[in-house]
């Protein structure tokens, strides 16, 4: 079986035949591999920057990739899915120690002894096929088809979403007509989490800006059109820049979201979700007394439970239809498994979403 695989720590990775041994049990599903995305965690990984990148217990290497998207070929006898069944998988897997994980939410676990497909301690989708528990399937709606291999990287954002939602309950956040509809939300980075949070503001009826250290592409400014946002350039400024109740940061740089806090809105979050190595920043006590001044919240958000990927699901199936071709636009390249490592390490000006093409 043809698999990309990297050694973590070591920079590359590579197309091999792997043997991995996988029987069907009465709960599992054998799956035939059809697309996997790639994001910034691959890159990271591929060029050996991302320390907690680990292969299998026993195992010397790792096989990548965690945004995918499969068809059933053979069903467990306790399977509730049939052979044909399209299926996104759910990235982590729980520690089985902690209460979070006992009842499915992993994304919340408190040992760190999680594992997860493609990144630490678990094989994962960039291969030909692969055996999985069903509880970990999350069955594809039958009119989204290939757009489903966008449903990981949204999940993400469903699951922050929802936590900015719950935490705003300590107010009375609303506006006068129930709804956010006088909320104001600001992303920054125009990348498909960049992309995916403007939609799930904007269909929550927030008023929504875009803002990059750029103008923005053909396909980014075609999307802002369709959905309706703003898209803003920051390098000429922050004019243009609204006061927000609102700021997320996909970037995980501090130069891009510290100078943007003179924007916020009092009882504001500030939602961290990009993740980079390097960047330095001064916090100061100005910066400390402002946050408390403003009762600003800081909520920083990694991966996803299932019930967000099948809330992701929904938006998607919502968004083919109300969004004519945005989803479709955002893949802005499909590879092949031996084109693989030329498209992490590369990544092409204007791209937004690259897969790789398994089998159709």
């Amino acid at each position: 079986m043809k698999a990309i695989v990297v050694k973590p720590g070591e920079k590359g990775a590579t197309l091999k035949d792997v043997e991995l041994k996988e029987t069907v049990g009465e709960n599992e599903v054998k799956l035939r591999t059809l697309r996997v995305g790639i994001c910034g965690t691959d890159r990271g990984i591929v060029t050996g920057k991302l320390s907690f990148a680990r292969p299998p217990e026993g195992a010397d290497y790792l096989v990548l990739g965690h945004e995918g998207l499969a068809r059933a070929e053979e069903v467990g006898q306790n399977v509730d899915l049939k052979e044909g069944d399209l299926v996104v998988p759910v990235v982590r897997r729980g520690c089985s120690k902690c209460l979070n994980c006992k009842i499915g939410r992993q994304d919340f676990c408190e040992t760190g002894e999680f594992i997860e497909a493609g990144i630490r301690g678990m094989q994962g989708f960039m291969r030909e096929e692969f055996v999985d528990d069903a509880k970990y399937l999350v069955k594809v709606p039958r009119d989204l088809g290939e757009l489903a291999v966008l449903a990981e990287p949204l999940s993400n954002v469903m699951k922050a979403y929802n936590e900015l939602v719950f935490v705003q309950k300590r107010s009375v956040w609303n506006c006068d007509d129930s709804t956010f509809g006088c909320r104001k939300a600001t992303i920054i980075g125009s990348g498909p989490i960049g992309q995916f949070f403007a939609m799930v503001f904007k269909d929550n009826g927030f008023k929504v800006t875009v803002v990059n250290r750029r103008d923005p592409n053909q396909i980014e400014d075609k999307i802002s059109r369709v959905v309706g946002y703003s898209f803003v350039n920051t390098s000429k400024g922050l004019d243009d820049v609204p006061e927000s109740d609102v700021i997320v940061d996909t970037s995980g740089y501090p130069s891009a979201f510290i100078p943007l806090l003179r924007k916020m809105k009092r009882n504001g979050v500030l939602l961290l979700f990009g993740t980079v190595g390097g960047e330095k920043a001064e916090i100061t006590s100005d910066l400390i007394t402002f946050f408390v001044e403003y009762n600003i919240s800081v909520i920083g958000s990694v991966n996803a439970s299932k019930l967000d990927f099948e809330q992701g699901m929904t938006f998607l199936s919502v968004w083919k239809s109300r969004y004519n071709g945005v989803l479709q636009d955002m893949i802005t390249k499909v590879v092949k498994p031996e084109e693989t490592q030329d498209a992490i390490l590369e990544k092409e000006k204007g791209s937004i979403k690259t897969v790789i093409e398994w089998s159709k």
